[in-house]
């Protein structure tokens, strides 16, 4: 009996821990898929959603989209189609999310809204560039024609309001296709498209006016209300943790310059009735602008830049005319009296150049500004609260920036920089503010008197003055201003903040005649005697050649490249050490570049191809890396720190730069002319990395395995590159 119930008792256990099993394991696969929920999102055209040509995704909309998932922990399920289609998919349920998806009341009754938009869009009316029929000048010319928008977008709306407004009586042709499959009838099937200003291009359809604009949101399917709240507090999230995110993805993906080539037929007409823009600029002041000593004319960055924008519109060719003044205050004077249109460079805040009865355009150039101090009160210097600093009599521009910035300095004047420096180190001013871009143009001269260059934290920008009332020069130069590439205006800055530093022969033995006596003196020596052998030589060459050494080693700038060298190299580094010691988050990556076979084309084809060798290297270099500065830091090694867009963009310019190596060694002639580079790249992680330095090993050590590895059959892969799988 008592088996009996003891085998009873075992059953019913048995049963209750199969029980128990079935109920918890179900509870645990519903737990473990609620951690990681899909979502359906609509997948439409670029710049939203891109896949380049090797699979890799971007765009707008994707990245926003990560965003999300990194607070939300969503798994996207993509569902591509044209805008139009998704949209009929988000009503049917078949989808759950649609980006790009402007609000209006009528579309509430079909989906839901974030309570946050993700930014921001502009519509145009283009037409193809042979159009002679639609014109900017006369907007009735639209009327009676075949005008295109996506079927269900909010731009069909606009322009019918705008339309309206402007008594414009056209035939709407709603097409669910892509934008860019519907821009191709154009000419043919449409007189017009109505569409964001990310889709122009001078090829193939121009800009002819705006009809409006609208803040564009996250739509979410009505029945997925579970995923909205998430979505709202991720956005939220978004904008504490970065509020310019909005911007920062626009002026990635969105932002274009083509409508932006057209001038007005006021602005037009301006030009056509006044002629050339004069415009007066200051003496002596590149890398910016100065004098010509041998031809007169305008020199530096601005003449450069002049040469671009002078071609940059599409419609129209602009005429300046460069007129040099001694200082700014002049050029200033000059244009209160009618004499010039507009002054460059210009720094004045809103509430000064309304005292002056001027306007500010926007920046077209940017620079960092400098202290130039007592190298022994290099670190104390940022520390002072008062300080005394040397000012070129008639600056104008430096006047009012101390003013803005430094109200309490005192100030002392004098004639130029060179006397300002003077007055420096004799201990009568404490500091002279300069540009960054302007340091190499008076590194000799600080050398000698021991001043040092301290990064103020402070930045200047540079602008055109205009007088008050001059509103279509002020609209011509603001469109100027966007035309002109950033990195067209670095590259200007770059060129001739070395241009000035070029010495000639004699300058040269001046400079190191301390060093040359010698060694004539060592010469005749030897040749007069006769008796001295090799120890002795030796020595004295050893001797000398360390001195010549030392003596490269604190120019700035490299003689052969003209990129800074070892000095400026050390000197860069330790400034950015100070700035991450203070607190300041970096984003960092520092590049080091090896040219591979030096010595073998010194030997086989003598040292002055092995010199050109290392030019193409460096230029090729600086021309993928142009936002970020370049050293020379040995004889065939360079490096880089990438900062700024040449850090968030690092993966694509290091695509670029094998790209561009494999063009100049398919096209090469001669085996100098070839380029062949080992590189690592290494990003500073302050919780690796002790100091800056650390990146800068760790990025030799992964260029040193580089190279190790192309000397192997295998092909090296891109995540070699990376710094974060060196210790993977």
């Amino acid at each position: 009996m008592r088996k009996r119930n003891h085998l009873f008792k075992t059953i019913i256990f048995a049963l209750l821990l199969v029980l128990a099993v079935n109920i918890a394991l179900p509870l645990c696969v519903r737990a473990d898929s609620g951690n990681k929920k899909v979502v359906r999102i609509g997948w439409h055209e670029p710049p939203y959603f891109i896949t380049d040509e090797n699979g890799r995704q971007s765009g707008y909309s994707y990245e926003y989209q990560r965003k999300v998932a990194a607070y939300t922990g969503w798994e996207y399920e993509y569902v591509e189609g044209s805008w139009s289609e998704l949209m009929q998919m988000l009503k049917a349920g078949e989808i759950d999310i649609l980006s790009d998806v402007s609000y209006s009341e009528e579309r509430t009754k079909d989906m839901l809204f974030t309570s946050i938009p993700m930014g921001s869009e502009a519509y145009y009316v283009f037409v193809a560039p042979d159009n002679k029929d639609i014109t900017s000048d006369n907007l009735a010319s639209l009327n009676g024609k075949r005008i295109g928008v996506t079927l269900d977008s909010i731009q069909k709306v606009y322009f019918e309001d705008w339309a309206k407004k402007h008594r414009i009586n056209a035939q709407i042709i709603e097409l669910a296709e892509s934008e860019e499959e519907s821009m191709k009838k154009l000419g043919n099937e449409l007189d017009a498209y109505i569409t964001m200003d990310v889709y122009g291009s001078p090829d193939s359809a121009i800009p002819i006016c705006k009809i409006g604009s609208s803040d564009f949101y996250f739509a979410v399917s009505k029945s997925r209300p579970d995923l909205l709240t998430e979505l709202d507090a991720a956005l939220s999230r978004i904008q504490d943790e970065n509020k310019y995110y909005d911007q920062e993805l626009h002026d990635k993906y969105l932002k274009t310059d083509d409508t932006n080539r057209y001038l007005s037929k006021e602005e037009r007409a301006w030009i056509e009735n006044h002629g050339a823009i004069r415009i007066g600029y200051q003496d002596n002041y590149l890398a910016f602008c100065a004098k010509d000593p041998n031809t007169g004319d305008l020199t530096g960055a601005l003449k450069d830049y002049l040469v671009y924008a002078s071609k940059a519109f599409e419609n129209a060719d602009l005429k300046f005319e460069p007129i040099c003044y001694a200082t700014a205050a002049e050029a200033i004077e000059a244009l209160q009296k009618g004499e010039i249109d507009c002054v460059f460079p210009a720094n004045l805040t809103d509430y000064d150049a309304e005292q002056m009865n001027l306007l500010m355009s926007p920046p077209l150039m940017s620079s960092e500004m400098e202290a130039l101090v007592r190298t022994s009160e290099q670190k104390e210097f940022l520390l002072k609260e008062n300080a005394v600093v040397a000012v070129n009599k008639g600056n104008t521009n430096y006047d009012l920036f101390l003013s803005d910035h430094y109200p309490n300095w005192e100030r002392a004047y004098f004639d130029d920089t060179p006397t300002g420096l003077k007055a420096v180190a004799k201990g009568k001013a404490d500091c002279v503010i300069i540009s960054n871009y302007r340091y190499s143009n008076v590194s000799k001269q600080c050398e000698k008197l021991h001043l040092a260059a301290v990064y103020t934290g402070v930045d200047m920008d540079y602008c055109f003055a205009v007088r008050e009332g001059d509103t279509e020069l002020y609209s011509i130069l603001a469109r100027v201003t966007g035309v002109v590439p950033k990195s067209a205006v670095h590259s200007f800055l770059t060129y001739y903040s070395t241009e000035d530093v070029k010495t000639t022969f004699w300058e040269y033995v001046k400079d190191h005649l301390f060093v040359i006596l010698p060694v004539i003196s060592a010469v005749l020596f030897l040749i007069v005697l006769l008796l001295l052998r090799s120890i002795r030589a030796e020595k004295k060459v050893g001797e000398e050649a360390k001195l010549l050494k030392e003596l490269n080693r604190r120019v700035f700038v490299d003689a052969l490249t003209s990129v800074r060298n070892k000095g400026a190299y050390n000197e860069y580094l330790k400034k950015l050490q100070e700035r991450a010691n203070g607190g300041e988050k970096l984003d960092l990556a520092i590049g080091v570049f090896d040219c591979n076979n030096l010595k073998t084309i010194n030997d086989q084809h003598g040292h002055d191809k092995g010199d050109i060798y290392l030019k193409n290297a460096c230029q090729l270099v600086c021309k993928v890396f142009d936002h970020s500065p370049v050293f020379r830091t040995g004889g065939d090694e360079f490096a880089v720190f990438l900062l700024n867009d040449d850090y968030k963009n690092r993966e694509e310019l290091i695509q670029k730069f094998e790209s561009r190596k494999s063009e100049i060694n398919g096209a090469a002639a001669n085996t100098w002319e070839e380029v062949h580079i080992a590189y690592g790249i290494a990003e500073y992680d302050p919780n690796r990395d002790k100091s800056i330095s650390d990146t800068a090993r760790r990025a030799d050590k992964i260029m040193y395995e580089n190279k190790r590895r192309e000397k192997e059959p295998e092909v090296i892969t891109k995540a070699d590159t990376t710094a974060e799988k060196e210790d993977e």
